[in-house]
């Protein structure tokens, strides 16, 4: 039906370069995107390494680094300062978002939700992606204009949109309708709106007694050997470990010598005397500040009032003329020289505009290179003599992280060094390393030990053991509590508000309104618990009823009338609401599921 011919129609660069983007974003945060988009686009990188498989679907090192890069174009696009952390962060996102993508990719097809010819004709119509919407060729006064896109679309020019017709047939198209296939069975009941009203909005008048897991005898939670051998024992799986090292460590801040600190003092000085003799202080800005917020902007900062900034520079500025060029002003940022262009009061406050330059104290090149040789030298020293000898020579400290995993990356003081976790499973005990690198320290590691693949010992989790039996015996012996006094409830026919008088030594609430949303004075909203009011009346006796914090008897003294006009005001907005929550959900579990039975080879720590 020469469909490529009917559907292409004129595209300026702008057009595909926001498709392009579009893309993108798709690939980072989108249902499926990424993987078979840039794939179709692009074209594959055939691997000889594999740095992950995703059931049958290999996943080359090159691929996920463009991911990764992705990740950290975003960070910086938003002003980030590009570090080890932000490169992490980036490898966790781009992860997370590729086994989805993969997974969902999959069962796409498994489900054939592929789509037709008539299918991508009528979305280019009558529902364009929002990346056309957008675009400015298709808008008047800021608004997408239907008649201008069609009017482009019925007149087709090049093959410019064929990328487009691609990408709505291989994955705009098929997301549409598995989101589509995964609503079906997503339903809103008129209870459930009801029941949703009625938390936000009617107030249940209550007296209650709240006994917390904190009120348990003493006595009578704290943990038998016994019982820590016996839960060791039972929760044996919850403790196997794969292969961990033991390393030590001696390192090396990359630190600003004394020669930097003067030299930033010179430059500082320079700039101050330069811009006092009337050169543009914009452009000064422009090429000397370290402040990403004020690159290319020249140092402005607009109107502030107090309390906006950091102290010393805060005071300097108020304190200085209109006009004037002052510093440098010292703040844990760095050196400032400030350019307060104008001041003025409104109701009452001060303001000042300013701009300013940032310049900060940093270790220079030969500082850096001075400490990794340093660094190297210790390293040979240490491979020739012995880590301990040599570090004790050089009145160097060592510090050790044990039980490091394959998959470790913080370490003490050091922080985030993968180099030297990599070392330390690819070398056998007693190697030493080269000179490791991250943004604030180099670092030479030694293996201490190998352990292989296990269990902990129960000595080494005996804290965490201590912790679960004490909370398990403290819920216990805390319903324990509540029972006695249902007991005495019954037996005695006393009031619960009779009750509360004679035991002030637990959190009570007496004659409190709230709102189920709002939760009760200690007890909270534990689904228990709101469960529990939604189905209750009037002189209701509710519980035991457990809560996040131990277990609770409430008393309904009075519950408002629901106001039937004010429902029928918010019932379709909150029945909008929870089917979107509620869609929400099923598509993560949904996703959960997915990844629960997938097979996924995860050889990250191969590579970083």
């Amino acid at each position: 039906m020469g469909l490529m011919t009917t559907l292409r129609t004129r595209m300026t660069v702008v057009l595909w370069a926001l498709l392009v983007l579009f893309l993108l974003s798709m690939s980072i945060g989108g249902l499926v995107g990424g993987a078979n988009i840039i794939d179709q686009l692009v074209g594959r990188v055939d691997p000889t390494r594999v740095i992950a498989r995703i059931n049958d679907q290999d996943i080359s090192p090159d691929y996920f680094n463009n991911l990764v890069n992705q990740q950290i174009n975003q960070f910086k696009s938003s002003g980030q300062t590009v570090n080890e952390s932000m490169y992490e962060r980036a490898r966790g996102a781009a992860w997370t978002n590729l086994v989805q993508e993969v997974l969902v990719s999959g069962e796409i097809k498994r489900l054939g939700l592929e789509a037709t010819d008539e299918e991508i004709i009528y979305h280019l119509r009558e529902n364009p992606p929002p990346f056309l919407q957008s675009n400015p060729t298709f808008q008047t006064d800021g608004k997408f204009d239907s008649q201008k896109y069609l009017s482009a679309l019925a007149s087709p020019q090049g093959d410019e949109w064929a990328p487009i017709e691609n990408w709505m047939r291989t994955s705009y198209i098929p997301n549409l309708k598995l989101t589509q296939f995964l609503n079906e069975n997503v339903l809103v009941t008129d209870q459930d709106v009801k029941d949703d009203f009625i938390k936000k909005n009617v107030k249940y008048t209550v007296d209650a007694i709240h006994v917390t897991y904190d009120k348990a005898p003493k006595d009578k939670i704290e943990p038998s050997e016994t019982e820590l051998t016996d839960e060791y024992r039972n929760s044996l799986s919850d403790f196997k470990h794969d292969e961990l090292r033991n390393v030590s460590y001696v390192y090396w801040k990359k630190s600003p010598s004394k020669q930097d600190s003067l030299n930033n003092g010179y430059l500082v000085s320079d700039i101050m005397e330069r811009a006092k003799a009337g050169e543009n202080f914009a452009d000064l800005a422009n090429e000397y500040t370290q402040d990403p917020s004020g690159q290319e902007k020249g140092g402005d900062l607009g109107w502030f009032g107090k309390g906006q900034m950091v102290k010393p520079f805060e005071e300097a500025a108020f304190k200085a003329s209109k006009g004037s060029i002052i510093g440098p002003i010292v703040s844990r940022f760095g050196s400032h020289i400030i350019n307060v262009r104008d001041k003025k009061s409104e109701n009452g406050k001060e303001q000042v505009l300013a701009s300013h330059i940032l310049l900060k104290v940093e270790a220079s090149p030969s500082t850096l290179s001075e400490l990794r040789r340093v660094a190297t030298l210790f390293s040979y020293d240490a491979q020739d003599s012995g880590f301990t000898v040599a570090a004790n020579s050089n009145k160097l400290s060592i510090m050790n992280n044990e039980n490091l995993d394959r998959g470790s990356s913080r370490l003490r003081t050091v922080g985030s060094m993968r180099g030297g976790v990599r070392f330390a499973f690819n070398n056998k005990a007693g190697s030493v390393s080269d000179v490791m690198e991250n943004d604030q320290y180099y670092a030479v590691f030694n293996v201490d030990s190998l352990i292989e693949e296990g269990h902990k010992s129960f000595e080494s989790v005996k804290t965490q053991l201590v912790n679960k039996v004490r909370r398990k015996k403290q819920k216990e012996a805390s319903r324990d509590i509540i029972d006695e006094l249902v007991i005495d409830l019954n037996a005695n026919e006393k009031t619960l508000s009779s009750i509360i008088e004679s035991q002030k030594r637990f959190d009570n609430v007496k004659d409190e309104s709230k709102t189920i949303t709002e939760g009760f004075s200690s007890i909270g909203r534990s689904n228990f618990v709101t469960g529990a009011l939604l189905r209750s009346s009037k002189n209701d006796l509710l519980g035991p009823l457990e809560t996040n914090r131990g277990w609770a008897l409430i008393h309904i003294k009075e519950i408002a009338s629901i106001d039937s006009a004010e429902y029928e005001v918010q019932r379709e907005s909150l029945k909008g609401t929870l089917r979107t929550k509620k869609q929400n959900q099923h598509l993560q579990a949904w996703l959960d599921e997915l990844k629960d039975n997938a097979e996924i080879i995860d050889n990250r720590n191969y590579f970083y």
